[in-house]
């Protein structure tokens, strides 16, 4: 990453290009492995955590919709719904995009989507890989960008107003954090013990060690015993075949057991660390807590899309307001919505209850109901039904007449 930052200077340069030549090029960490992007993606539980979130996001129907007054209804005329809802691009349908740029922002913090426009109005939506923008910054002005094609062509030089720029967590809020840096030692513990236990498995159940034998043994002696050590006890295959010895040799082993350097446990942790970095609860990974039970279980998968998908649909939902409508449009009441409520399915019985509730206390029509249950309307089901327990209607005019006697 190429910075260029005095204090008597008001530019600062951030060159995703460079940073990307640095990250592919490897940035150590503790534990000796080289972080790069392809290989955290080789990472189990990041690549899982990164599926759980694009995959989250693209879930999420996008639509856009317009409030006017107390009524809030979808706004298919206007030319951003079939971007959003349908087809952003020719390539890529809506789920296609949307996992995209949530892939992009999981690893990479920073989406970028080109906006080209025809006669004024959006054409289309193309999502760029981060490591093809450079993003130039001059305070207080709007950042600028360098697009270079992964073929090589460019740079071709683009303004904010052509580049939809989508920030994840930020400290200098004109560029997301550098993911690959801030996580590059838990992704390189897992990727070092992802490491030893396949050499552990290759080379057979045997720890390094050595022979001891009694008496002289031959540079040729050494070498026979060598080939039939590694053809004979070497590799998975030879796991568990007893090693038979004469002349009184014994083999002598020099490192810690599986047990005593508890490798279990040091792989959960590992994956705990990657969660704990990208914000996605284990269990989410497929790695469940051994106290977890049914109804916790259903109360993580709430804080996942309350603490997880939350976050990142805000974000996704406020940058397209601000980027893909003009102030009039937003005055008019238009506005961007990831729908939440497609990943809140409940059961069968779980969701006649809740819709019949809902119908019953005037909170839905039936038509409503049979609308989210992907049924067709039916007449005569568009009025609300009254709680026997309320008035509907005008009420009685009060009167000072007491009432008429009963007739015996």
């Amino acid at each position: 990453m190429a910075f260029r930052w005095k204090f008597w200077e008001r530019e600062r340069k951030y060159d995703s290009l460079e940073l990307f030549r640095e990250i592919f090029g490897g940035t150590r960490s503790w534990a000796g492995k080289e972080i790069t992007l392809q290989t955290a993606m080789q990472v189990s539980a990041a690549m899982a955590c990164g599926r759980v979130i694009s995959e989250g996001v693209a879930m999420l129907p996008w639509k856009l919709h317009q409030k006017s007054g107390r009524q809030i209804l979808t706004a298919p005329e206007h030319p951003l719904y079939d971007k959003l809802a349908i087809a952003p691009n020719p390539l890529q349908t809506a789920f296609e995009f949307q996992e995209t740029i949530g892939l992009h922002l999981a690893f990479c913090f920073n989406a970028y989507v080109w906006t080209p426009t025809v006669a004024g109005q959006l054409d289309a939506l193309y999502p760029l890989e981060p490591g093809w923008v450079k993003v130039n910054y001059r305070w207080p002005d709007l950042p600028s960008y360098e697009v270079r094609v992964g073929d090589g062509r460019g740079p071709i030089r683009m303004s904010a107003a052509e580049i939809w720029h989508i920030r994840g967590p930020s400290w200098s809020s004109y560029i997301g954090l550098e993911f690959m840096k801030v996580a590059r030692q838990a992704l390189g513990l897992s990727m070092a013990l992802e490491e030893g236990q396949a050499k552990l498995q290759s080379e057979g159940i045997r720890m390094p060690g050595y022979l001891s034998i009694e008496g002289t043994v031959t540079d040729e002696q050494q070498k026979k015993l060598r080939a039939w050590i590694e053809q004979e006890h070497s590799g998975s295959a030879n796991a568990g075949k007893p090693m038979i010895l004469d002349r009184a040799a014994k083999w002598i082993e020099t490192s810690m057991s599986n047990v005593d350097a508890q490798l279990l446990e040091q792989r959960r942790l590992a994956i705990e660390e990657v969660c704990r970095y990208m914000r996605v609860l284990p269990i989410m990974v497929g790695h469940p807590s051994n106290t977890a039970t049914y109804a916790s279980a259903e109360q993580m998968f709430l804080a996942h899309l309350m603490y997880t998908l939350g976050p990142w649909a805000r974000r996704l939902e406020q940058s397209a307001d601000k980027r893909l409508l003009t102030r009039q449009e937003r005055s008019q009441g238009f506005y961007t919505k990831l729908n939440e409520k497609a990943l809140q399915r409940m059961a069968a019985k779980d969701q006649m209850e809740y819709l019949a509730r809902g119908v019953l206390t005037g909170i839905y029509v039936r038509n409503e109901a049979r609308e989210k249950l992907d049924e067709n309307p039916l007449d005569g089901l568009d009025e609300p039904l009254a709680p026997a327990n309320t008035f509907v209607g005008n009420p009685p005019a009060p009167t000072d007449k007491p009432p008429a006697p009963v007739p015996e």
